[in-house]
């Protein structure tokens, strides 16, 4: 990451700026949203498509390559929100910290009960739904759970350094975690 977008990225949380963040990750999505926050370590996006919000990613800000303004507050994104109670957007209640990935999917998953983590340099299009049962100075314990909203036997291993993006809060997770009911 080139070390001008931490100015960029500071001025959409204040501007509350409609974005198209780009990754130099190959295959990766193009995320849209809102900036809420923003650290050297982490950038956390209020995830918005179709005029409405859908939860947050929380991408690292070392893989984002441009940060493109795509709507202001005059657009009809903003408009839509503004009518609906739901601008100026605002980071999850209590807020997240940014800093670290430990830190930052502990606090998710004490938050929404789910999160789903993403390895894009390894799997583009795939991402992992669980709770997280444990952490170690390199990596986490994730208790996943299926698409049909099954909890697999046991939790699985993530190395930190392989995790790209975590996506909390979202519609997908939230169903997930109603349907799927207490960890065994």
């Amino acid at each position: 990451m080139e070390t001008s977008l931490l100015p960029t990225l500071d001025r959409a949380v204040r501007t509350g700026e409609l974005v198209r963040l780009h990754r130099s990750i190959p295959g990766a999505d193009k995320l849209e949203g809102f900036v809420v926050a923003a650290s050297p370590g982490w950038t956390l996006l209020a995830n918005c498509g179709d005029h409405r919000l859908d939860g947050w990613t929380a991408v690292r800000t070392a893989d984002l390559r441009t940060v493109r303004r795509i709507g202001d507050e005059d657009g009809l994104t903003v408009r839509v929100l503004r009518r609906r109670g739901r601008w100026p957007v605002r980071p999850p209640e209590g807020g997240l910290p940014l800093d670290g990935l430990p830190d930052l999917v502990e606090a998710a998953g004490r938050a929404f009960g789910l999160v789903a983590l993403h390895s894009e340099e390894s799997a583009p299009d795939v991402c992992w739904v669980g709770a997280v049962t444990g952490l170690r100075p390199k990596s986490l314990r994730l208790h996943q759970v299926d698409p049909e909203a099954h909890w697999h036997d046991e939790p699985t291993k993530f190395r930190f350094d392989r995790i790209t993006r975590v996506d909390l809060g979202t519609h997908y997770t939230a169903v997930l975690r109603e349907f799927a009911g207490e960890r065994p």
